[in-house]
């Protein structure tokens, strides 16, 4: 976008965090709350991510969700006076609740989204239980490829990057920004961010000091540190304390939310019928009607949009998340009395057809939520400062919104001299149109060749880190096979 960054990565690999344990389906907003930057961010998002994933070549699976009403979910002490819009008094309990979701689809910009009666349910979705109440069809969701949608943006980046001259490396894993060690010029406007190699990967840089640290000069600061960005902003809140352009320390706490989920194989297609999708250009993914080809989901809390059952791009079926709120900011550990709600909520939504014994994996993410209900993303213009916080479980799908809006709304604010230059490039400055990603079979076969679980792309080698991703390409399943 016209600016010099470097991306510091603590981990050894990209996308092992909270990026790298996500559902990989991208929602519209409609649980997020109204008027909130989180919502705006996401439907700013989701208008281009077709655009993004036709340039980028990444897999996605246009087929809406369904968000269905189950007679274990209904609250029949539920008081319509708590609804914001007029309910017909001969409804029933669950046609109102469902036309709650609907309205606020439609407040949310979903246009399209429509009720569906139980049979209409069944039409759409035979491998569904008969006991669904009825549906909200939104159209504008989508399930993607998690792990290929973020390596496009990094793939890109770095593309970026040397097409215009970079000489080093502006995504660096492995290495840790030590904040407490770390200054503010107040005069120059500069931060001098100390960094060292985290103990997996020890830092070899000859321009390191003896103590095994580096140091990066930078004009503005973007700490996008997920569940710590409260103590990173805390941190550099201190770095800053005897400057007259003190950062302050921060307006949130991070409250760590972990999402347990459970992947199964598809049940034996025995030439059943298909459903097909163009995925990307001209591949083409056949889904077996066995599985659900929307992702199902619950009605939605003030909390939680509740537990998903979907399939991804290499046919897996799964059930997930939870919503826990933990102390830990770390512990991704299997919880086996979860993993037995998640396998009966799935045996309940899929009905008796469905086999909870043909599991192919388990996985945790850490979200990082915080004490509001609304992204925390904010512009600290005197210390040249910019926190983007609080980006729950809805990260991948604003990811693009979110982008956007720190470059082009907040960053000018700090750097008003390169914007100037930015606008008055010229347009084939301004956008470097994107080497595709190469298709996912040819991935996969190198992802077999090499067999440690990495592929090379534009030069640069990754692992591959995200579970979803991982056991389809290990499996040779949908996209994959």
């Amino acid at each position: 976008a016209g600016y010099t960054a470097v991306l510091i990565e603590r981990n050894a690999d990209l996308c092992d965090g909270a990026s790298g344990r996500n559902s990989g389906v991208l929602c519209t907003g409609v649980d997020a709350p109204s008027g909130s930057l989180e919502r705006a961010l996401i439907r700013d998002s989701i208008s281009r991510v077709r655009e993004f994933c036709g340039d980028h070549n990444v897999p996605m699976r246009e087929c809406g969700s369904l968000v269905c009403l189950w007679p274990w979910d209904e609250d029949e002490d539920e008081k319509k006076s708590e609804w914001n819009f007029d309910v017909d008094e001969n409804s029933s309990s669950s046609h109102a609740r469902l036309m709650r979701v609907l309205h606020e689809s439609h407040v949310a910009g979903d246009k399209d989204a429509t009720f569906l009666a139980s049979e209409e349910v069944a039409a759409l979705e035979p491998s569904l239980s008969s006991k669904c109440r009825g549906a909200v069809h939104i159209p504008g969701e989508t399930v993607v490829d998690p792990w290929l949608f973020c390596l496009a943006l990094a793939v890109h980046s770095r593309e970026m990057a040397e097409h215009y001259g970079t000489e080093s490396d502006i995504i660096r894993t492995g290495k840790e920004a030590v904040i407490e060690s770390s200054s503010f010029d107040a005069n120059k406007g500069v931060w001098n961010i100390a960094i060292r190699g985290t103990p997996s990967t020890p830092t070899n840089n000859n321009a390191d000091g003896v103590d095994g640290t580096a140091t990066i000069s930078a004009r503005c600061v973007i700490n996008a540190a997920g569940i710590d960005s409260d103590i990173v902003q805390s941190s550099a809140s201190s770095a800053s304390r005897n400057t007259i352009c003190k950062l302050p320390p921060p307006t949130f706490e991070a409250r760590p939310r972990r999402g347990q989920y459970k992947i199964f194989a598809a049940p034996t297609e025995g030439g059943g019928a298909f459903v097909d999708y163009n995925v990307v250009d001209s591949e083409w993914l056949r889904v077996p009607r066995t599985v659900p080809t929307r992702p199902i989901q619950q009605v939605p809390s003030q909390f939680t949009k509740g537990i998903f059952v979907y399939s991804t791009l290499y046919n897996q079926i799964v059930v997930g998340p939870t919503a826990q709120d933990q102390s830990s900011r770390a512990d991704d550990t299997l919880d086996p009395n979860v993993a037995r709600v998640l396998s009966s909520h799935a045996s309940r939504v899929l009905g008796p057809e469905f086999n909870d014994s043909n599991i192919l994996g388990e996985y945790v993410g850490i979200r990082p939520g915080t004490s509001e209900r609304d992204y925390q993303i904010h512009l600290h213009c005197l210390a040249n400062f910019i926190t983007v916080g609080g980006i729950r479980s809805t990260g991948l799908t604003a990811s693009l919104g979110i982008g956007r809006h720190v470059v082009q709304c907040l960053l000018p604010a700090v750097l008003p001299h390169a914007q100037r230059q930015l606008d008055g490039e010229s347009s084939s400055m301004m956008r470097l149109s994107p080497t595709p990603l190469p298709n996912v079979k040819e991935l996969v076969d190198q992802y077999h060749a090499r067999g440690d679980g990495k592929v090379d792309v534009g030069g640069h080698t990754y692992r591959v880190t995200h579970p979803l991703t991982r056991l389809g390409w290990g499996a040779r399943t949908g996209l994959a096979a």
